[in-house]
């Protein structure tokens, strides 16, 4: 008999996942209520998140031209949610005059950053630059694309601190049986 792949229901992948196991429901309550799978895992807050996005602009070398009208760079540090753990969101940035006539570059989660949470627009950071002339903003546009694609970056290099704990918790199990280890 042979399986084909779009025939394949949940169950079945689940199961296959624990050689087997006879049924998805076993395996997901085995996955979650497990006490003797210990995982842990660095997780990004927004403040951490943005942050390493932005040193890996300035790494890049992609900050010494706003470095010469920034006025500050300010992360968010907000701490709920505490952590990051769902990279189910879209990087954006806004560049706009604020109410002082100067010009912010905010930065954004869009979608979801907690697994099973809500989606939304998570505030990460702001940049801020004293200058109101058209090349100020021009340089702060250009900033905006280097950040989002550095965010992306980010996300691809670093998927494994941005699933969930069960996800997680998966992981650990596919991970001690490829060594032969017994969970």
């Amino acid at each position: 008999m042979t399986l084909r792949l779009d025939a394949v229901t949940p169950s079945d992948w689940v199961r296959g996942q624990f050689c087997g196991s006879p049924s998805a429901e076993t395996c997901k309550e085995y996955i979650e209520d497990d006490p003797d799978i210990r995982v842990s895992i660095t997780r990004d807050t927004r403040e951490t998140f943005m942050k390493a996005v932005h040193q890996m602009v300035v790494d890049s070398g992609n900050f010494t031209e706003v470095e010469t009208i920034l006025d500050y760079f300010l992360p968010d540090t907000r701490s709920s949610p505490a952590n990051i753990t769902c990279d189910d969101f879209n990087f954006i940035t806004r560049v706009n005059f604020g109410g002082n006539k100067r010009i912010y570059l905010d930065c954004y989660a869009e979608g979801c950053i907690v697994g099973d949470g809500e989606k939304g627009l998570w505030h990460l950071g702001t940049y801020k630059t004293l200058g109101t002339s058209l090349n100020d903003m021009q340089i702060f546009g250009k900033l905006g694309g280097a950040l989002t694609y550095f965010a992306c970056r980010y996300l691809q290099e670093n998927s494994i601190r941005f699933i969930t704990d069960r996800e997680l918790r998966v992981y650990a199990i596919q991970k001690n049986r490829k060594k032969g280890d017994t969970v």
